[in-house]
């Protein structure tokens, strides 16, 4: 039984739209339902000598997920740029820190905070050639479950 190309077609362009439908799907429930529940937000200048900002965390013990998004450059400009984040704990103990050369716009850290407060968060942005100067949104969420958001960076 041969099939008309028509038929065939038909069947390829059905199942491309299946595909894509199931993908746009699987996005959304990332990015929307296993996001986790939002527990602070802020925007923080990338400058070296930037005030540090302040999260307050009033559930430790918990896994948060620390997520800064900076806007993406274009024309080569990520080449060479560094984002570095410091999280230190009300008890000067730091929670978390790292750092790491960047082409994407999104970085994701968890991390559990061993008591509750106000932690100062640091973020600054390098480059090979000159300084950071932008800003950066930063939000911590619990009981996130992101996989593809954090695969794919957006």
């Amino acid at each position: 039984m041969n099939k008309s190309p028509n038929e065939l077609e038909s069947k390829l362009r059905t199942g491309g739209i299946a595909l894509g439908c199931v993908l746009l799907a699987l996005v959304l429930v990332d990015f929307i339902a296993l996001k986790g529940e939002p527990v602070a937000s802020t925007r923080v200048s990338l400058r070296k000598d930037s005030d540090p900002e302040t999260l307050t965390i009033s559930r430790a013990g918990e896994e948060h997920t620390v997520e800064i998004s900076t806007r993406k450059r274009t024309g080569g400009e990520n080449e060479g740029r560094k984002i570095r984040y410091r999280l230190v704990a009300p008890s000067g103990q730091i929670a978390a820190e790292d750092s790491e050369l960047v082409s994407h716009k999104k970085r994701y850290f968890d991390f559990v905070p061993p008591e509750n407060g106000d932690y100062q968060l640091f973020v600054e942005e390098k480059k090979l050639l000159g300084t950071g100067n932008g800003t950066a949104w930063v939000d911590v969420t619990v009981d996130d479950r992101r996989i593809l958001s954090r695969l794919l960076r957006f």
